[in-house]
């Protein structure tokens, strides 16, 4: 999908190179309609692709949620048109990939939604962007990419081992760099949370130096 992030193509183009890709490995449906949000239109939670051509300054918010025999996987990802960040831009990604990190090390048999949000969201003020945080940072994934019990500040609910929980690290509206997302999914085991996809994780955690 990021191949196809170039100025002038179309955002469906992007969609369609990730859904081949996922058919091609064994998909029999998606969980939701394939995110491909450029620039402004990347404001919305989950913002389907349409037929807007892409331009250089925006970034592009990803995300495919192919399922397999009624399971749910999925990704997020929010890459940039020119190939290269503004200034302000990458000191965002940084500031996100931080928040999943730390969000990533409360994941842990026992810890409950209170415990997992909140530091996360000392860094999201810190930074200025707490009053565009929407969603919380994690949630469980199964028959759909997300479904409860959601981990947000006001959640009792307790990890347990074996759950599968997504570290989804997003903000919406803001004024320049208008929304964001990196996610992805673990396994929460008695040694902490285990990356589905390993290679994944890596991509995302070094994907801004």
């Amino acid at each position: 999908m990021a191949e196809k992030v170039k100025a002038g193509n179309k955002e469906y183009e992007v969609a369609a190179a990730g859904e081949t890709v996922c058919r091609e490995n064994g998909a029999d449906s998606f969980a939701y309609r394939t995110i491909v949000g450029s620039g402004i239109r990347s404001n919305a939670v989950v913002p389907t692709a349409t037929n807007k051509v892409m331009q250089d300054g925006e970034m592009v918010m990803l995300g495919i949620a192919p399922r397999i025999n009624g399971y749910a996987g999925t990704f997020g990802h929010t890459v940039p048109v020119s190939g290269e960040y503004t200034p302000e831009q990458k000191k965002c990604l940084i500031d996100m990939i931080e928040v999943m990190k730390l969000t990533k090390s409360m994941l842990k048999i026992g810890n409950t939604g209170r415990q997992i949000d909140e530091v996360g969201r000392a860094l999201y003020e810190k930074g200025g962007y707490l009053k565009y945080l929407v969603c919380p940072f994690a949630h469980t994934m199964g028959l759909m990419e997300a479904e409860a019990p959601f981990f947000g500040p006001n959640s009792d609910d307790a990890l347990e081992k074996n759950m599968i929980v997504n570290v989804d690290v997003s903000f919406f509206g803001h004024p320049t760099l208008h929304g964001l997302r990196v996610e992805t999914c673990y396994v929460i085991t008695e040694n902490g949370a285990e990356p589905l996809c390993p290679e994944f994780e890596e991509e995302l955690f070094n994907y801004v130096k």
